[in-house]
């Protein structure tokens, strides 16, 4: 191992001059390469393999929380994760899903606990199927999803249901070890991502990963992220009504582009 400032004393300054023999991981050789060549990684079999376990209609969901420092309503605890907000777009076939008239939404209009309705309009409009619930990072909604069944026992075997056919869009553009050695891979190999280009910088959050798949941008947006989603509901209290309109207008185009974002890139994902 090599500290970072005995490198730079030793006129090491950028990930390009590493020799190549120095990196272990192949992830890291990966990423190496792809700086110094500026040409994407691809594992095609194993992307196209990771597509094949998805299964139709697909939900295409985004939760939006507030993490409140002193618990608001029953059953939350100091800072939870209180949804006030979810995006549902419904992927019918490979490729057929309409912006706006396969898209479901709720948005808690004020500060009330509203999460029951928020539970009750999820569990509607996704189908008592096996169809794929497609999530980015799912350790989020899972959990989420898992608290919600808790709190709402009503509603507990169709939130389990969901939780149980929730799918990582990561695990296709990066990879998951369970999942592909589930596959018949190595473990090298299903360690190794399925997917890399320069422009990830290292991560693959969805901000990062949209731009290489599509033209959608959340510049100019009012809501843009993730913490402008929470500012904006905190805000709610102290805006007029024309005000409070507009912002819960963009919450909801926010959230919808969220969601909408998966859409594009699994389309992409696709063609490759």
């Amino acid at each position: 191992k090599h500290d970072v400032f005995d490198l730079i004393a030793e006129g090491y300054t950028t990930m390009e001059e590493i020799p190549h023999e120095w990196l272990t991981r192949r992830n890291n050789q990966i990423q190496r390469d792809c700086a110094l060549t500026h040409t994407p990684y691809l594992d095609q079999s194993k992307l196209q393999d990771g597509i094949h376990e998805i299964v139709y209609p697909i939900y295409h969901l985004d939760f939006e929380s507030f993490p409140c420092p002193l618990p608001r309503f029953r059953g939350e605890k100091a800072y939870v994760q209180s949804l006030f907000q979810f995006s549902l777009h419904i992927e019918k076939e490979p490729g057929v899903c309409d912006k706006e008239l396969d898209h479901f939404e709720f948005l808690a209009k004020d500060h009330e606990d509203n999460r029951e309705a928020l539970v009750q309009m999820l569990c509607e409009v996704i189908g008592d199927d096996e169809g794929s619930v497609m999530v980015y990072n799912q350790a989020f909604e899972k959990t989420r999803i898992k608290e919600l069944a808790v709190l709402f026992p009503a509603y507990r075997e169709k939130l389990e249901h969901i939780n149980s056919r929730l799918f990582d869009l990561m695990y296709i553009v990066k990879t998951n070890t369970k999942l592909y050695t589930s596959l018949g891979y190595d473990e090298e190999r299903a360690k190794s991502v399925n997917y890399y280009h320069e422009d990830l910088v290292g991560s693959y959050s969805i901000k990062k990963v949209l731009p290489i798949f599509s033209s959608l941008t959340y510049k100019g947006m009012k809501v843009g992220n993730g913490m402008e989603a929470v500012y904006a509901y905190a805000s709610y209290p102290k805006l007029g009504k024309s005000e409070l309109h507009e912002m819960q207008q963009a919450l909801v185009r926010y959230c919808q582009q969220d969601t909408w974002a998966m859409v594009e890139i699994l389309n992409e994902l696709r063609k490759i």
